[in-house]
């Protein structure tokens, strides 16, 4: 069954993320680090106005980006403001409906979509998503994140953590404390060019091979990353790391190609290529932000003012 909405709102609620460890590795069984965020999305539901109809409007912090009508209980595309993200929405209620069967409305529905970040950062707009509609459809997010994206499901068991976990694909997660002394020494920086996940994930499924001897390796990385005391360990922890997946996608660092005189090291999060970077090092908070102005590069973030920690 739906939940009720003629007489009352429902409202659903879910944390962006970040891969610190093991990107594309965690899809072959390795363990990773991930860090649910500060940032997320809410999903409100709601009676709507026109018989038959879901009217799915979807806003950020510079108003409307997305929005569509689907008709029920089929979902087919009424219209739409961007048609390839109204046939995900459409497939996904699909999807939903195929996973629980009793999840069927029939009359009319508003659903507003609230994200609190850009949705070209690459922090979860799509995970976050799935999360709120599988709570509200009543179906496994993990399942659901399977079927529609082929992901590891790190970013989904971010979207209800309340701080960094241990995550190992079809396993539980860990809850983990990172209380690193050198946390003022962190930041986040948006790379300034957004990579599509599902593509990555679809293109390295097809050709990235993955020895266990390297998945082993990047667990005890990870377990390493969870442990370490100084900067300068953290620091040779992703130097390591780094040319790992370097030498996994024959790709350079990036490090390598766009920071190579940084007094400090850069680790790629997520998709290589586009997001966010990792930033270790013992410069100040001011030369920190002029070297990466210098290089086009505005939106960073301290540790403490994006990674979610409410244990």
């Amino acid at each position: 069954m739906i939940p009720d909405v003629k007489t009352l709102k429902e409202t659903y609620q879910a944390h962006g993320k970040l891969l610190l460890t093991a990107e594309y590795f965690v899809l072959r069984g390795a363990k990773s680090i991930a860090l649910p965020l500060q940032y997320g999305q809410r999903m409100e539901v709601s009676a709507g106005r026109e018989d038959g109809i879901l009217s799915w409007k979807a806003f950020m912090q510079e108003g409307l980006w997305f929005s569509c009508e689907l008709k029920l209980p089929d979902f087919e595309i009424v219209n739409s403001s961007d048609a390839d993200k109204a046939a995900i929405l459409r497939d996904t209620f699909r999807t939903i409906q195929q996973m629980n069967p009793a999840f069927r409305p029939e009359s009319s529905l508003d659903v507003h979509t609230y994200i609190d970040f850009n949705n070209q950062w690459g922090l979860g707009s799509s995970s976050t998503l799935i999360a709120n509609l599988a709570k509200w459809a009543k179906v496994d997010p993990f399942k659901l994140n399977e079927t529609v994206f082929h992901g590891s499901g790190f970013d989904i068991a971010c979207a209800t953590a309340k701080g960094p976990i241990f995550y190992t694909r079809s396993q539980q997660p860990q809850p983990l404390e990172l209380n690193y002394p050198f946390m003022d020494q962190l930041y986040f920086i948006y790379s300034g060019a957004k990579k599509s996940t599902r593509n990555e994930v679809k293109r390295f499924l097809n050709d990235g091979a993955v020895t266990q001897e390297q998945v082993e390796r990047m667990n005890e990385l990870s377990e390493s990353f969870a442990t370490a005391k100084t900067l300068e360990e953290f620091q040779r922890l992703i130097a390591e790391h780094e040319q790992m997946v370097s030498s996994l996608l024959g790709i350079p660092t990036v490090k390598s190609q766009y920071f190579s005189d940084f007094n400090g090291e850069v680790k790629s999060l997520g998709a290589w290529g586009g997001d966010f970077y990792l930033i270790a090092t013992p410069m100040d908070d001011r030369d920190v932000l002029n070297y990466f102005k210098q290089k086009g590069l505005r939106v960073v973030f301290p540790w403490r003012e994006l990674v979610l920690n409410e244990r």
